[in-house]
């Protein structure tokens, strides 16, 4: 098996539609209503064209399928650039290929990467089921949230950020 970890672009957009796709609506069933999921899936399910042409989205393919994908942003995701810290971007794995390091190996690239940027921090905002995989990889709880994702349905998400070691000592 040939596993790729790559920088993603524009070219990726349609396959990354259908990973995100297939993934929320697996990835969430046991932590949210359906009712929830029918509104909020439409609005999350999708790739954000800047976010894949910025150089800081990557991806996993395994023998040239798409399984994994994730990235950071500076700020938060509407913002073009918060000082110090940075975002967590859309960080998801198909459910065939969980508990393969994917994610993991994604999100240790994100970190290096915002660290080698000079950023202080990362923060993202968590699905309730993402949570413990987060927590994993060095993020703390700030604050159970209810997220604004559009299309007027309350989305229960949590807010974590992770000190970067080279700042974190200073």
């Amino acid at each position: 098996m040939n596993v790729t970890l790559r920088t993603a672009n524009l070219a990726d957009r349609a396959a990354v539609d259908r990973l995100l796709g297939t993934v929320y609506p697996h990835m969430l069933a046991c932590d949210y209503p359906a009712d929830v999921l029918r509104v909020a899936h439409p609005l999350i399910a999708k790739s954000n064209p800047d976010l894949l042409s910025s150089g800081t989205y990557h991806l996993i393919e395994e023998d040239g399928v798409l399984v994994s994908i994730g990235g950071w942003s500076r700020g938060y995701p509407t913002a073009k650039d918060a000082g110090d810290t940075g975002h967590v971007r859309h960080v998801a794995t198909h459910p065939d290929h969980l508990h393969k390091g994917h994610a993991g190996r994604i999100m240790r690239r994100v970190l290096d990467e915002a660290q080698d940027a000079g950023l202080a921090r990362l923060e993202c905002l968590s699905t309730v089921t993402a949570r413990k995989f987060y927590a994993g990889m060095g993020f703390k709880t700030q604050r159970e949230i209810i997220a604004d994702i559009g299309g007027g349905v309350p989305f229960p998400a949590v807010k974590m950020e992770a000190r970067l070691h080279a700042h974190a000592l200073a």
